[in-house]
């Protein structure tokens, strides 16, 4: 490898010097040769079997016009001639004498005598500067770029493409005379220059779109690959060329097919270029390589966008350009620019900027210029041309008048096409109060937090991670494709954390500035309020449930109890009463015995029929009221026994009677109160409870004692979902927190309807132990 290096490096020296030999070897050529400077179009109809059309630049010798038909040149036709371009040995005609050729003129053949003389290739050079420009521009560039860079293969795919550009550009511009086909070698050379030297451009695209900004694993697994497609896009021109000889009927005709040979390879090598090129962008995940990349890309846009606006959109629309033809070859300028900035440099300068530059200014530059033609086409013809000074004079106004609103125009465009709505930070935010407001289902809360997110940065990913009622966190929206780098929003509601985002950071870029930051946490504030509204929606849907089964599972057990218990009861007292009613007479022993009998199952229903109504609503309630049926409870588990002291419970009441209560509530108030109680002793091991009421515009039912508290980590059981059941059937809420010194509260507000009263009263010792 160390011995192919420098041979692999003098071949490309070698070959743009060539290139660029050939071309002065060309220009030379045209200046020493007499010639009568009838140009031939390169495309159109400028080649037919009976000769070749004049469509010249240049003025041609005195005794042809532009348009005419060239068919015989000293009384030999020019298919003849075309046919011995290669023979050395063949005498040419005498150029210091005119020279007689048969042409056809408005459709009339004649005879017109030309003398050849030295053309003044000068005013040729001077007409083409742009072309000339580009053409050392680019060689000087390629140059440049490969002693830099010898090793990079987007270098010596750079100098050859520069072979083919740089080296067919002049020749091209300046064309074949009738004279140099007559001359025969002027017509090979020319041939040969922007035949096969100016082909070698197009697979030398191919060959930059694999190695660019990286090789391709294929080149790396197979050296071959570059060498094909060299051989492969020239193999392809020389087989077109060999189609069109066999296709047309004479020499001439085969040359005028030359151009279509060239299009058959160089489309399809353009749009596998562009191809490759797109796809190693969408592909490449690091920022140096994508940056390298936008700066090729850069040069692409530049050259259409002055293309577009110099030449083919005025041309199409006013049917004039903007610049003078002999500007053309600067359409081509940007792109070796791009291409040499992304193979020397990651990051020239910020990039960013450029291309949105090129947007604004470019864009403006176009609006202003459409501006001035509008405007002065519509005045010229409206009151005539004779007031050139003053038209132009009013139209210059109106382009500056419309310069200043346009250009605010297009940054705000831009910017918002680059970065989203960072600039206008209420227009996101805007947009995703009205998705949240018409998204009705929770389902679409989320993706639209999303893709609110993503489009107001534009952020290639954002990621949607909410926590659920356990403290896990789930991914529950998602758009774009995860990277490597990515920065972390934090979601809150109030104090609480609900959820994140996590945007991944736009390509070529280090992290969000201020201002989208400042955005982003803006629009975590609104999304932080939508997920805690969804997840009130899910608890609040999950309670519902919850009450739903409770209430199925109760009706459930009460008609089991119904129908296997005090069903089977009742019958069997109708079956005693018969037979008491039948062994009366006959019996009467008996049928005493079984009325006592009856009595008792009498008794015992009696207790079953206590025991289910019991269940539906404690009767303390309406025997004793609620801090009564409380104080009931309280004294059944005040003298229960364990493994310690018997707890000390006491039910703070007020002389006051509590308003007249909802029988919802006070069963509600009762069984939390009840169930409080009964964990406090069972699990807490508390030795002094208290419960206290107080009744407002809501019923508090506030439940303290001392026991262990609340386990770390606890899974909500039976007895705490009962109970937040309870209270938010009723359109309450349900609290629980640990004691500052240890034991638990509990505290549960119940909407009531009535007067305010308050039911507390000052605590005794064991009481006010409790607080």
């Amino acid at each position: 490898m160390i011995q192919r290096l420098p041979i692999r490096r003098i071949a490309t020296w070698a070959a743009l010097a060539g290139s660029i030999a050939l071309a002065v070897l060309f220009m030379w050529v045209r200046a020493t040769t007499p010639s009568d400077g009838a140009r031939i179009s390169f495309y159109g109809d400028g080649w037919t079997s009976a000769g070749v059309r004049i469509a010249p630049i240049d003025e041609p010798a005195p005794g042809l016009e532009s348009g005419d038909l060239v068919v015989a040149v000293d009384g030999t036709s020019l298919e003849t001639w075309l046919g011995v371009s290669t023979d050395p040995a063949l005498v040419r005609p005498v150029t210091t004498a005119p020279i007689p050729y048969g042409i056809v003129r408005d459709e009339v053949a004649q005879v017109v005598p030309v003398t050849w003389a030295l053309p003044a290739i000068g005013a040729t050079l001077v007409a083409g500067w742009s072309v000339i420009l580009f053409s050392v521009s680019v060689a000087a560039l390629a140059a440049f770029v490969y002693a830099r860079r010898p090793n990079e293969p987007a270098a010596t795919a750079l100098v050859l493409g520069a072979c083919g550009a740089a080296g067919s550009s002049v020749p091209w511009f300046m064309g074949t005379t009738v004279s140099d086909i007559v001359d025969g070698a002027p017509f090979v050379l020319h041939s040969l220059i922007t035949g096969p030297l100016y082909m070698v451009l197009w697979p030398a695209g191919l060959h930059l779109a694999l190695v660019f900004p990286t090789p391709r694993s294929v080149v790396i697994r197979h050296r071959w690959v570059v060498p094909a497609v060299y051989a492969v896009a020239l193999g392809a021109y020389a087989a077109t060329m060999s189609l069109g000889r066999i296709a047309t009927r004479s020499d001439l005709e085969w040359v005028g097919t030359w151009p279509v040979a060239q299009v058959a390879v160089v489309v399809p090598a353009l749009v596998i270029s562009l191809a490759l090129f797109v796809q190693t962008y969408r592909r490449t995940t690091d920022r140096a390589a994508r940056t390298k990349i936008r700066w090729a890309w850069l040069g692409v846009i530049a050259s259409g966008t002055i293309g577009l606006i110099g030449f083919m959109i005025p041309a199409l629309l006013f049917q004039q350009t903007i610049l003078p033809d002999s500007w053309i070859g600067l359409t081509a300028m940007p792109l070796p620019l791009g291409l040499a900035a992304g193979i020397l440099r990651d990051r020239l300068f910020d990039i960013d900027v450029v291309v949105r530059r090129t947007f604004i200014y470019g864009g403006l530059t176009l609006g202003v210029i459409a501006t001035y033609v509008l405007v002065a086409s519509g005045i010229t013809a409206v009151i005539g041309s004779e007031h050139g000074y003053g038209v132009s004079l009013f139209a210059t106004g109106a382009a500056a008048l419309v310069a200043l609103p346009l250009r605010d125009g297009l940054q705000r465009a831009v910017n918002r096409m680059l970065y989203g709505e960072r600039d206008e930070p209420w227009r996101a935010i805007r947009r995703l109060g009205q998705r949240l407001d018409l998204t009705v289902d929770p389902d679409r809360v989320f993706p639209a937090i999303v893709d609110t997110v993503a489009d107001a940065l534009r952020a290639p990913f954002v990621e949607l991670e909410v926590i659920d009622d356990v403290g896990r966190t789930t991914v529950v929206a998602q758009r774009g494709v995860r990277q490597a780098a990515t920065v972390s929003v934090p979601l809150m509601h109030g104090t609480e954390p609900v959820g994140s985002l996590v945007l991944g950071i736009r390509s070529g870029e280090d992290g969000f500035r201020a201002d989208e930051t400042a955005l982003l946490e803006d629009l975590a504030r609104q999304a932080g309020s939508a997920i805690h509204a969804v997840r009130l929606r899910a608890d609040l849907a999950r309670s519902h449930e919850r009450l739903v089964v409770a209430r199925e599972e109760e009706r459930r057990r009460l008609r089991r109890d119904l129908h296997d218990g005090l069903g089977p009861s009742l019958a069997a007292i109708g079956l005693r009463a018969e037979a008491s009613a039948e062994l009366l007479e006959s019996d009467p022993a008996a049928a005493k015995r079984l009325l006592d009998e009856l009595g008792a199952d009498v008794q015992t229903t009696l207790a079953d029929i206590r025991r289910l109504v019991d269940g539906l609503r404690p009767p303390a309630l309406d025997e004793l009221g609620l801090l009564g049926a409380i104080e009931q409870q309280a004294a059944r588990l005040d003298g229960s026994t364990g493994s310690g002291p018997a707890p000390a419970i006491r039910v703070v009441g007020s002389p006051v009677p509590l308003p007249a209560l909802p029988a919802a509530v006070e069963v509600a108030a009762y069984r939390i109160a009840v169930e409080a109680l009964t964990n406090a002793v069972r699990h807490a091991d508390a030795r002094i409870c208290r419960v206290r009421l107080t009744a407002g515009e809501q019923l508090i039912v506030d439940v303290v004692d001392d026991g262990h508290g609340l386990p770390t980590g606890i899974m909500p059981g039976t007895g705490l979902e009962s109970m937040e059941a309870r209270a938010v059937e009723l359109g309450g809420s349900l609290r629980i927190e640990r004691r500052r010194g240890g034991g638990t509260r509990l505290v549960a507000s119940l909407p009531i309807a009535g007067h305010a009263a308050s039911s507390v009263l000052p605590a005794d010792g064991a009481a006010e132990g409790a607080r």
